[in-house]
């Protein structure tokens, strides 16, 4: 990474709790997302949608819609870009696309188109989807991806419908199996989970000449761009088009739904505006938020651990088969990624094999989420070695305290070693907080350690824990990563930085504040941080994704202002009649040692613009371990979570408050991963997809009572020390939970969300229909 000099010290602006600079706006609902803002002037996009699951279009006929008033554009479904041809692939498919300059009119439109469908076979279990026989959903897997890695499949049974395809082996896994004095062999499956963001996707097209223009909410921005320009560009070669991604107001929240384009939203709204001539607005209304946006990958991971009788680990083995739906995007070879790798970026085993496929299949799309593939992996381990920890007779804790990494540790799968590491401290100062909560005289008066007390009438309590961790940038191998940053100083002392990161909604833009305050010796009301617009010249591989924006932008902004700092100080030499090197930057004056100093101001007559960048080949790792206690409702099988410690390992945080509000919103989102929320499927149809219906988590359902630990491992890459907090925190969620749950019934849950009746049955000796 492109080193940078640290701030003033002590510190002034960073490690302290700064107000959100967004927080006023968003409370007194001012802030303007993507579908409140009006476009008078374009018109408003509808979509066909499939109501089956996978059929050839063998009847179309658009001319009644075309010939309505108001109807400005009519697309059927093979002259949207990127090669659709006559076949839909999954519930919620476009068909075709209308423009009119109503809503009511555009409704009316795709009312008035006639089609006919010719039902094919449809595939919905990936693991059937990919061995011969099953029905063929995409011959293409590089359909509408800008980059497409080469794909070798080793295993012969793997011969259809293969979206991406990982393997790795490290020692030898069957010698050391066949030596283990324990070995533990599960199958578990986890859920498809949407991230019910409540600013819908919403996109506004128009086109100048070859240029595209789009506002929407998108995270990654060069990405969507490149996307954007393949999907477009003349197969010809006569004309090469070039896209303009641009921001709305406030960017709406993510957790990974607004990383990438959607194939039946940018695209389409493009199409047609470049139909009519006219700038074109196309949102998804909530159900097509479950149907046509996308999903967490659900997942099917058999595992097999071996261990010996002191608690040493010997060898482990994963088997991954990762729902993708029916058109690639990329993310299926980040989920094979993370399930082939956290295991070993948390446990030192030296016999380890790996198997992973990411499959096509008929259901809805599936795309990033927080904690892509990581979310999965880590619940499925935690459980895992936790229940083999209970079947050999070991304490859970001293067994993962044993076999976890430390600083320094090569990693066999990585060319980098780990080089921060918190795991234990995460442990030490987590057990401790959680005995003070649970003793806390909140915590309801009873005596909850004895085995007697354990049960009472009609409730029965739990513990677990569980660790995981997450990799800070997708910088990895032969993959870099890198970030810009564009710093305006103006002649009234303030300063204007522009990234190609956007806020969506994790504070992004305070965080970032702090470390241009901190780094230019600007009081931080005097700093103001925007994400891109197209007219930006900033340089950026991934934006606001992979948990990499306060690691990277910050220390872009921050290599920035060292630049900034420099040009400041030359020029003030002659008014200070001290050399550059003497003078120090702060509080908004060039100070000397003689106590002389300039206002910033008077050094700059036109604003001053300079451009930060920063580099990385690294992807530091950051940790948490995190305690549950559950209480067991033994008429209902109802679970609640009673208390809740998350320790977490953040390098340095920029911002403590910003810091608790990432881990405790990444608790709540892994409560759901637990307990409640699946986007349920009947042949590839949803059956719950409104937010009535889908078991989105509320208030209710966090913690009664939780703490949060913020542990600063100084990793020495990252902007004072600072590395990843978003991501990391949702992964040991939905383990330490459901450990909790068997502590408390004594059955194991291999099937994610543990559900009330799940719990019940279990409690009756009896088995629920999954």
């Amino acid at each position: 990474m492109t080193p940078g000099h640290s701030g003033p010290d002590p510190k002034s602006a960073v490690g302290s709790s700064a107000t959100r600079k967004d927080a006023r706006a968003k409370v007194r609902g001012r802030a303007r997302y993507a579908t409140d803002v009006d476009h008078p002037d374009a018109l408003v996009g509808g979509v066909v949608r499939s109501p089956v699951p996978h059929a050839e279009i063998v009847g179309f006929d658009g001319d009644a819609a075309a010939a309505m008033d108001d109807v400005a554009a009519v697309v059927p479904r093979w002259d949207l870009p990127g090669g659709f041809d006559d076949r839909v692939r999954h519930y919620g498919d476009a068909i075709a696309a209308v423009a009119a300059e109503t809503p009511a009119a555009a409704d009316a439109a795709v009312e008035a188109i006639e089609y006919d469908l010719d039902p094919l076979a449809s595939v919905h279990d990936p693991r059937e989807s990919v061995r011969s026989g099953a029905p063929v959903v995409q011959a293409d897997p590089a359909f509408g991806q800008p980059d497409r890695h080469p794909l070798r499949v080793d295993n012969p049974e793997y011969v259809r419908n293969v979206d991406d395809y990982h393997a790795l082996e490290v020692g030898d896994p069957d010698a050391a199996f066949a030596a283990a004095d324990h070995v533990h062999e599960a199958s578990y499956r986890t859920p498809r989970v949407t991230h019910c963001n409540l600013d819908r996707h919403c996109a506004v097209a128009e086109w100048s000449g070859e240029t595209l223009r789009v506002t929407a909410t998108l995270g990654n921005r060069g990405h969507a761009e490149k996307t954007l320009e393949r999907l477009f560009d003349d197969p010809e070669g006569e004309a090469e088009v070039e896209v303009e991604v641009k921001r709305p107001p406030t960017a709406g929240s993510s957790f990974g739904g607004r990383s990438l384009t959607k194939l039946t939203l940018e695209p389409v709204a493009a199409a047609l505006a470049r139909e009519a001539g006219r700038s074109v607005r196309l949102e998804f209304d909530r159900e097509t938020e479950f149907s046509a946006a996308e999903s967490r990958h659900a997942t099917h991971l058999d595992l097999k651990a071996g261990a010996t009788d002191d608690g040493r680990l010997t060898a482990l083995s994963v088997d991954a088969v990762a729902d993708t739906g029916p058109y690639p995007n990329g993310v299926g070879h980040v989920v094979l990624s993370a399930c082939r790798g956290r295991p070993l970026d948390t446990y030192a085993v030296e016999n380890y094999r790996f198997e992973g496929v990411s499959a096509f299949t008929n259901n809805p799309p599936a795309g990033e989420y927080r904690g892509i593939g990581v979310t999965q992996i880590t619940w499925a381990l935690e459980s895992h070695l936790d229940e083999l920890a209970r079947r050999a007779g070991f304490d859970p804790v001293a067994v993962r305290r044993r076999n976890w990494v430390a600083e320094g540790d090569e990693r066999p799968h990585a060319d980098a070693p780990v080089s921060s590491c918190g795991l234990r401290e995460c442990l030490d100062r987590g057990r401790a907080r959680f005995e003070e909560l649970r003793a806390s005289p909140d915590a309801g008066g009873d005596d909850r350690d004895g085995p007697e007390s354990e049960r009472s009438d009609d409730t029965v309590y739990g513990r677990g824990v569980a660790a995981g961790g997450q990799i800070t940038t997708p910088a990895a191998g032969n993959n870099d990563d890198y970030a810009g940053a564009r710093l305006t100083l103006a002649p009234d002392g303030s300063l204007a930085v522009r990234t190609g990161a956007i806020d969506v909604g994790q504070g992004a833009a305070t965080a970032l504040a702090q470390i241009a305050a901190e780094a230019t010796g600007l009081a931080l009301d005097r700093v103001t941080v925007q994400g891109y617009d197209p007219d930006d010249a900033v340089d950026d591989k991934y934006g606001s994704v992979a948990n990499r924006t306060t690691y990277l932008v910050g220390a872009a902004i921050r290599d920035g202002a060292d630049d900034l700092c420099d040009r400041l100080r030359a020029r003030a030499a002659d008014h200070l009649d001290a050399p550059p090197e003497d003078l120090a930057v702060r509080e908004g004056r060039v100070e000397s040692p003689d106590g002389s100093a300039i206002s910033v101001g008077a050094l700059v007559d036109d604003p001053l613009a300079v451009t930060g960048r920063a580099e990385t080949e690294r992807a530091p790792l950051a940790y948490g371990v995190h305690f549950a206690e559950v209480a067991v409702d033994t008429g209902t099988g109802a679970v609640d979570v009673t208390a809740y410690v998350a320790a977490q390992d953040v390098g340095y945080a920029i911002n403590p408050t910003l810091v608790e509000g990432q881990i405790e919103g990444a608790v709540g989102h892994g409560i759901e991963f637990a307990l409640t929320s699946e986007v349920q499927l009947e042949g590839g149809v949803p059956t719950n997809a409104t937010l009535a219906d889908y078991p989105v988590s509320s208030p209710a359902e966090m913690p009664d009572r939780l703490a949060c630990e913020i542990v600063e491992s100084a990793e020495e890459s990252g902007p004072y020390g600072a590395k990843g907090v978003g991501t990391p925190s949702i992964t040991p969620v939905a383990p330490a939970v459901t450990s909790a749950v068997r502590d408390a019934v004594g059955e194991r849950f291999t099937a994610a969300p543990v559900r009330d009746e799940d719990v019940l049955f279990a409690l009756d000796g009896s088995e629920s229909d999954d």
